[in-house]
């Protein structure tokens, strides 16, 4: 298997096509945009347009626009990679015409690498094929339909047209499988709400709902039985915790937002939301949580063979899950350090112990007082 390590740019572009898409696998990479479909097959056909959704359509939500004022310079390296390995002609970013002043840089430094294309201010633009019709001209939109050999039709899809769609946070992972050698252990994604300030978090995957709450301090214990979690946004979301302190969600793949409403109010009643952006911009949250619930499959996904077992010593960033063969399957991390305390429904617990927990607690009070 090809080596998981630092990679300079020149060494990324000698990559075959199967080495990249196996690091792409190996280090369990998804949709993090919130569809979670393997992102190493789309790669195994490369297409000869990549688009860049960078339309963060959700309200409130600003995960999109730091991600590329933070990374400018790992995605100008990684558009370069991905034109070498996989022969893309044409990166295009899709943009939201309200976020235009986020994207000047990349305007300004474009150079025939990539495109920056304004689209309308709509919650469509985050669905594919809008964004791909609010781009190009009609001879590349998907088609509606695609004959089948067996004479059956099934729905057009973005390699129909030549396309490969990828959000900003699943390239930014790609980036770090291929140059750092880094698999995929945190989300970046916001804890918000009407009643309470937003916080933007790089959080470990399988991490609680409700310890990220206590973090952006609410009162839990307080709050018990009068508030909802949704897993997502006012439109696009699932719940997470139908009752505050009745059982709890974890940090997924496909976590963009923990939304914090009122008990019984539907989500999209806050469809106007506004928020304003922290000054600290993302807080990593590694090593700040008592304890994770890493899955080692999800939606799409078969999941990975196991490769702890209950009892274990597991460090941050150690491989838990090796991918199957058959279907999808993406290679496991571990998202924090500590015991393997149960492996139940394809879930792996982490525990970080007791002197731990108490230190975090101390630490979340503190962060809220201040």
């Amino acid at each position: 298997m090809v080596e998981f390590k630092k990679r300079t740019l020149d060494e990324v572009k000698q990559l075959s096509i199967e080495d990249a898409v196996e690091l792409v696998r190996q280090a369990g990479v998804v949709g993090a945009g919130g569809g979670g479909f393997p992102t190493y097959f789309k790669y195994k056909r490369p297409q000869p347009r990549l688009i860049v959704n960078c339309t963060e359509s959700e309200p409130g939500y600003w995960a999109d626009k730091l991600v590329h004022r933070d990374y400018f310079d790992e995605f100008m390296e990684l558009f370069e990679a991905m034109k070498a390995i996989f022969s893309i002609e044409q990166i295009v970013m899709g943009v939201h015409f309200k976020d235009e002043e986020w994207f000047e840089r990349y305007k300004e430094n474009a150079n025939g690498l990539y495109d920056v294309s304004l689209v309308p201010d709509k919650y469509s633009m985050g669905e594919e094929k809008t964004l791909i019709k609010n781009i190009y001209e009609k001879d590349m939109w998907v088609p509606r339909r695609i004959e089948m050999p067996d004479g059956g039709k099934r729905p057009g899809i973005p390699p129909d047209a030549g396309h490969t769609v990828n959000n900003s946070e699943t390239l930014l992972n790609m980036y770090n499988a291929l140059f750092l050698g880094k698999p995929v252990t945190t989300k970046i994604m916001q804890v918000f709400g009407p009643d309470m300030d937003i916080y933007m978090y790089d959080a470990p995957l399988g991490a609680s709902a409700t310890e990220l709450l206590r973090l952006s301090g609410v009162d839990v214990e307080a709050e018990a039985g009068k508030l909802s979690v949704i897993d997502g946004g006012p439109y696009l979301n699932e719940m997470g915790i139908e009752s505050l302190g009745e059982g709890d969600a974890f940090v997924r793949r496909t976590t963009n937002g923990f939304l914090v409403l009122p008990k019984g109010v539907a989500s999209k009643e806050h469809a106007d939301i506004k928020t304003t952006l922290p000054d600290e911009g993302f807080v990593s949250l590694v090593g700040k949580v008592s304890g994770v619930n890493v899955p080692l499959g999800g939606r799409f996904l078969n999941p990975a063979t196991s490769l702890i077992s209950e009892g274990d010593e597991v460090e941050y960033g150690q491989k838990i899950g090796e991918p199957v063969d058959e279907g999808f399957s993406i290679g496991a991390w571990s998202s924090a350090a500590g015991k393997v305390t149960s492996i139940e429904d394809e879930v792996v617990a982490i525990d970080c112990g007791e002197e731990f927990k108490e230190s975090a607690e101390a630490e979340a009070e503190a962060e809220a007082a201040r």
